[in-house]
């Protein structure tokens, strides 16, 4: 289930009210009705899932977010092809280094 960014960030909000009100020795239970409940649920794991995926590539969304804004703009416009061009490069690389001709 896709759930938008907007929602992650009301289910996390919510979780930290919870967390406050839980810490003030209140109860959540009227918190959110029922059928909110498995929905917040759904929207905390997603928001979860999303801070993970951000985690693993936390060193390139810095290095992109490094780059002058026409620059981003290029590797947005030309990002594959630009993906392309370096994969191209490596492999003639690692041939180079292991002796082999250079195309």
């Amino acid at each position: 289930m896709k759930v938008s960014i907007n929602l992650q960030i009301d289910a996390v909000r919510l979780a930290e009210t919870r967390q406050r009100t839980l810490c003030g020795g209140g109860s959540i239970k009227d918190l959110r009705r029922p059928q909110e409940r498995e929905f917040s649920l759904q929207a905390l794991n997603a928001g979860a899932r999303s801070l993970e995926t951000l985690k693993e590539h936390v060193d390139e969304i810095r290095a992109f977010l490094l780059l002058s804004a026409d620059a981003r703009a290029a590797v947005l416009r030309h990002g594959e092809t630009l993906a392309q061009m370096c994969l191209e490069l490596a492999k003639r690389e690692a041939a180079a280094k292991a002796g082999g001709p250079v195309r």
